[in-house]
């Protein structure tokens, strides 16, 4: 199974793409989609959708794994942030991919066993995992925790570091 995480962004997006057999996940994708600076949102967003949507047709995932938006803790970034995974789940539609939303909570906690857990922690974490060397670009191992958060719900199995 392919899995494509994105964490969507109207400055910043990160994408992450694991395959996944069994309970050895790998990763062959990530990085981070940055529009020009200073370009009016439609002109992000337009460079988000044509980006997103290389990276679906070069990538072929099977799902996509997205971060849901939480509008109470900063209202005004999350209506941003929400018309930014508005593009990624209109690209999601229209490549017929199923699409799978997380709770930050809920990628803490499968990540590293502790929903309050801090990013550095879950950057490790995904590190770990997928056996990768050196710092990731943030938004990148965010879109690479959605990819293994969905993996391992789908396996119904924690990682190996977590415990099971």
């Amino acid at each position: 199974m392919r899995i494509l995480g994105v964490d969507p962004g109207s400055r910043v997006t990160g994408y992450g793409l694991i395959e996944a057999e069994k309970r050895k996940p790998q990763a062959l994708s990530w990085g981070v989609l940055r529009p020009p600076q200073g370009n009016p949102l439609p002109k992000r967003l337009a460079f988000l959708y044509a980006e997103l949507e290389r990276l679906i047709l070069t990538l072929s995932p099977e799902v996509l794994a997205l971060e849901e938006v939480i509008p109470e803790r900063f209202p005004r970034a999350a209506l941003s942030l929400g018309q930014a995974q508005g593009v990624v789940l209109l690209l999601a539609a229209r490549h017929g991919l199923p699409v799978y939303t997380y709770h930050p909570s809920v990628v803490k906690r499968i990540l590293t066993g502790n929903g309050r857990a801090g990013k550095e922690e879950v950057a490790f974490m995904v590190q770990v995992e997928l056996g990768l060397e050196g710092p990731l670009p943030r938004d990148a191992s965010d879109a690479l925790a959605l990819a293994l958060t969905h993996f391992y719900g789908e396996m119904r199995c924690w990682p190996r570091s977590v415990g099971a």
